[in-house]
């Protein structure tokens, strides 16, 4: 592991002495996602190198990083930084961490209920910020009428809330 740290140092290093010494531009403004990516994929490697469900906890902040840095990615250098159609994927960050959790921490049931609602959420605000406001307002209705039906329906077994 410590090797690792001495591998980073020594690219990190490198490119900064590239940058200063023969002209090369870093593109800082551009390419600052980076910097969330590095610790995303450090978080799964010290995972990985040793995966003991103890240990699972790592993959939460790095799946949310490995959620973040694209999407950072995608938002410098083909949206121009905006980010009002893309913001829910803010949502999936948390939702891929606690995936990773349930799938090697031990598969407890019970953090499948926020991975889904976060999960479904994000969907629906996706395809309203990429859809026309008239399906947007379509797949709203539609939503609605699910939601009532799911109310109201009578359940015929003993489990009802």
């Amino acid at each position: 592991m410590q090797q690792l740290g001495g591998y980073l140092l020594i690219g990190i290093g490198a490119i900064f002495v590239l940058a200063t010494y023969l002209g090369i531009p870093l593109a800082i403004d551009k390419l600052w996602p980076v910097f969330l990516l590095i610790p995303a994929i450090g978080f799964h490697l010290f995972f990985f190198m040793n995966p003991k469900p103890q240990r699972a906890g790592l993959l939460v902040p790095g799946g949310i990083l490995l959620v973040y840095a694209p999407l950072f990615f995608f938002s410098q250098l083909l949206a121009d930084g905006d980010m009002s159609r893309t913001w829910p994927f803010f949502l999936l960050g948390p939702a891929l961490g606690l995936f990773e959790l349930y799938v090697f921490g031990g598969r407890k049931a019970a953090l499948l209920i926020p991975v889904g609602i976060l999960t479904v959420v994000a969907l629906v605000f996706l395809m309203a910020n990429f859809l026309s406001t008239q399906i947007g307002g379509a797949i709203g209705l539609v939503l609605i009428v699910l939601g009532g039906y799911l109310v109201t329906r009578r359940k015929n077994d003993h489990h009802s809330l």
